[in-house]
């Protein structure tokens, strides 16, 4: 399996998120999905410093390695990115979100996750409350940086 299966750029992402909720709606299915961001601004820069050859390797392609291979990833910048998960319900991106937490050995990491159906019932509904989210937890840090 190559590092870049299932890292999209955002529009195919959009577009993914937007084909489950139609294929949960057709099949009648009792389902569950999660986005999230992750943002590790201080992660980047240590990658950029790291001497042991990890200069070109982006938060992604660490997030890829220790997710499953269905979930998506849609890298926005060095530093930020966000993530699908397939048939997940919010407390188990939780527990996702904590683990990538510890493995990329951030303490600093800003994140957010909206669930399909509790937080929206189409894409734009839950975008919305994934921007909201951000909204909350990333502008007090800009207003600080």
């Amino acid at each position: 399996m190559s590092l870049e299966e299932h890292i999209y750029d955002f529009e195919v992402f959009k577009a993914l998120i937007e084909l489950e909720i139609r294929r949960i709606q057709r099949y009648g299915k009792n389902s569950s999905f999660s986005i999230a961001f992750l943002y590790a601004p201080e992660l980047a820069s240590k990658i950029k410093q790291n001497k042991k050859g990890f200069e070109e390797i982006d938060v992604a392609f660490i997030i890829k390695d220790n997710i499953r291979s269905v979930d998506v990833i849609s890298p926005v910048e060095e530093d930020f990115v966000f993530l699908f998960f397939p048939e997940t319900e919010r407390e188990s991106a939780q527990k996702v979100i904590n683990r990538l937490k510890k493995v990329l050995g951030e303490k600093n990491i800003i994140e957010g996750i909206a669930s399909y159906p509790e937080d929206g019932k189409d894409k734009q509904a839950l975008f919305t409350k994934l921007v909201e989210t951000m909204n909350e937890r990333l502008i007090p840090v800009i207003n600080i940086e």
